[in-house]
Order: structure tokens, then C-alpha cells, then sequence
């Protein structure tokens, strides 16, 4: 059995118009394809769109990010098993021969699911994920894991094991990139389908252009923090951060079922950005002490 987990934290009845790209197309793999998503009332065209694509739906609270729905979900299913007692039930976490693991930090606007997938097949690796980051530790991004059965012990191990987290970056820490390194001491070979020559997050343009068909919601969004904006420019990455994305896709070409519209809109004001312009060449021009400046009016 394959299994597709797509976890979405949504507000609203309605699903966005990438959600609903995403998981449409998903469902035309040979994936079981379930939803993962925040408790809420959902519309009855959601619901609709749902049953019309056979795509399973999972109510769940919402704490513990995306690793606690992929979390909750399993262990039900685990339950379920035990109830039944049966190792044979068609939902049942033992069963699984894939399971892809997914969740809507990334908008997808090209159907590229198969080409994934058929990639992942061909590799020698155990899991395999789109991008790898070497941020706190070399890791794969948990945004999409593809997992074949000599990664499956490991993670529900690692997964049952390790407590939810509620903070962000203890998600990231904790779960993400402690998951590549269980997998590492367990000799689980692992690979990236896609390579930049720049850290990942500042790559996106590369990725643009090599036609990965994907991009992550915030940078379309523009939605950082004034620590993660700080993170682009000591880095160098002041044009990643303020680069036109959408101009970038738009340019090499979006999938003809996706409309623009679907595109998560840019959350900056012109009067926030012209801000940020200001301090963010202060911050290049004079490093670290502009920086103590800086943050002293920002507490």
C-alpha cells in the first residue's frame, strides 16, 4: 500500500486553490491520498472536492505541527490496528510499501508528482526528498519524504518516540533534522532530488530555473520575522529575500490547470518593505554594530 500524508494548517471552510492542486493531482498517482488537517467546519463543496477525488479526510487538533498530524494519524491507525487484530486491515501503518510524507509550506505549481516519484524509484536511496538543508546538521527537508520500507522502522520510531513539539524551530531541531540523523546511524541511505549551488532557502531562483516546479509558501508570501529576515542578509542573501518570485515563475512557466490567482499573496505593505530596505543595507554596510543598534529598537 502507498500512503500520501498532506498536512495542511488552513483557516476558513475552503481549501486554497494550491491545496486543491496539489492534492487533486496527488490523487491521480497510485497514492492513497489523505488530508491532515486543523479541526474546523469545512464547506460542503470542500467536501465535494474531496469525495470526487477519493482523498480521505483527517480532523485533528491543532498543536504540534506538521510531525504531530503525520503523528496523530499513525498512531490512530496503529490503534485501529490493534483493535482489529489484524495485520491484514487495508488501513493499517504495517501495511505500508510507500509512504510519502507532504505539507503545504510548499506551493506546487507544476504536476510533477509522477516525475517525483518515478525519480525516487530509481535511486538507491532508502528515502528521498526534494531538497536537503545543512542548516543545524545535514538534513532532508520534511516538507516532502518519500519513504520506502527500509526507512519506515526508523521513522515510526523516531516519530513515536520523540515528544511533540510546539515551537517551530524545536520541530525543526527535534523532529526534521534529528529524523536524517536517525536515519544516518541506522545506515538508511538518503537523497535530495534537487541541488543548488547556494543554501537552499537562498536558492530558489536555481530552483526556478532547473523547472523543480515548487516553491516555499513564505517566500512568495514575504511572511519572516525580523530574525529570519536577518538570517538572509548575514548571510549575503539580500536578493534572495527580496527577490520577485512570482515575476521568476511566471517567466519560466506555471502548469496550465494552476491559475495565478492561487499564488499566496505577498503579506508586505510598500511602508514595511521601504523599512526593511533601510535597515537591511545598514545591516550590509556596517554588520554587527548596526545590528546592536538596530535591535535595541526592536525590543
Amino acid at each position: 500500500m502507498k500512503i500520501a500524508l498532506y498536512a495542511s494548517y488552513q483557516e476558513g471552510a475552503e481549501l486554497p486553490g494550491y491545496v486543491r492542486y496539489a492534492l487533486s493531482h496527488l490523487a491521480k498517482t497510485d497514492f492513497r491520498v489523505i488530508l491532515l488537517t486543523n479541526e474546523r467546519t469545512l464547506s460542503q463543496e470542500t467536501y465535494e472536492f474531496l469525495a470526487d477525488n477519493s482523498i480521505e479526510l483527517f480532523l485533528t487538533q491543532n498543536h504540534g505541527f506538521d510531525f504531530g498530524m503525520w503523528r496523530r494519524y499513525l498512531h490512530m491507525q496503529a490503534i485501529s490496528n490493534s483493535v482489529n487484530g489484524s495485520a491484514n486491515e487495508p488501513n493499517t501503518a504495517g501495511n505500508i510499501e510507500r509512504l510519502l510524507l507532504i505539507n503545504d509550506s510548499v506551493v506546487y505549481y507544476q504536476d510533477k508528482f509522477e516525475e517525483y516519484f518515478e525519480q525516487a524509484e530509481k535511486s538507491h536511496a532508502d528515502v528521498v526528498s526534494l531538497t536537503s538543508n545543512d542548516e543545524f546538521a545535514p538534513h532532508l527537508q520534511s516538507f516532502f519524504l518519500y519513504m520506502k520500507p527500509a526507512a519506515l522502522g526508523v521513522f515510526f520510531m523516531h516519530l513515536f518516540e520523540t515528544p511533540e513539539q510546539e515551537n517551530f524551530y524545536d520541530v525543526t531541531r527535534r523532529l526534521e533534522v534529528a529524523l536524517s540523523e536517525k536515519f544516518g546511524e541506522a545506515d538508511v541511505k538518503m537523497e535530495s532530488l534537487y541541488h543548488t549551488e547556494r543554501p537552499v532557502f537562498f536558492a530558489y531562483k536555481e530552483l526556478i530555473e532547473q523547472g523543480a516546479g515548487f516553491i516555499k509558501r513564505k517566500l512568495l508570501q514575504r511572511r519572516f520575522d525580523y530574525e529570519e529576515k536577518k538570517h538572509f542578509v548575514r548571510y549575503h542573501a539580500y536578493d534572495a529575500l527580496n527577490e520577485n518570485y512570482l515575476a521568476l515563475i511566471k517567466k519560466a512557466g506555471f502548469a496550465p490547470d494552476f491559475k495565478e490567482e492561487w499564488f499566496p499573496k505577498c503579506t508586505d505593505t510598500l511602508v514595511s518593505r521601504a523599512k526593511d530596505f533601510l535597515w537591511e543595507k545598514a545591516f550590509q554596510v556596517a554588520g554587527f554594530p548596526a545590528k546592536r543598534f538596530i535591535d535595541k529598537f526592536k525590543k
